[in-house]
């Protein structure tokens, strides 16, 4: 990967990754995904979420690490594993901004790992509608 391009469906070098300012590795999903002409309602959330999950691996965080090498086995491009592992890390944000369910940190993360875990590429596909949106 150079800085001035990003490929979800190839792995970042992480060190490369990590080197970038967030901004700039949110800018490069962006920018990616407008190559590609994705139709997306947010842009922007998209792409930050890509960071996330990109970070999670780079750093290599365990439960998003095994998830992905599992759904590309199971079938999913690099891409949309990226993407099935960004809708676990969404649902928690989206639970912890609306204040929907209590516990401290421990116990949050506790449940991000064991759903990062428990994701299969059948999972995944059972939740996305039929001829999901590019991106």
């Amino acid at each position: 990967m150079t800085t001035t391009y990003y490929d979800p469906d190839h792995a970042p070098d992480p060190r490369e990754w990590l080197a970038l300012d967030e901004q700039e590795r949110i800018r490069l999903a962006q920018n990616y995904h407008v190559s590609v002409r994705a139709r997306l309602p947010n842009l922007k959330a998209h792409a930050v979420f890509h960071a996330v999950v990109e970070n999670q691996i780079a750093t290599g965080y365990g439960p998003s690490c095994r998830a992905v090498e599992r759904l590309q086995r199971e079938g999913l491009s690099r891409h949309e594993a990226i993407h099935a592992i960004a809708s676990v890390v969404a649902a928690f944000a989206h639970e912890s901004l609306n204040g929907e369910r209590g516990g401290g940190t421990a116990d949050v993360q506790t449940r991000i790992n064991t759903a990062l875990e428990a994701l299969t590429a059948s999972v995944w596909n059972d939740s996305v509608p039929t001829g999901r949106a590019g991106g």
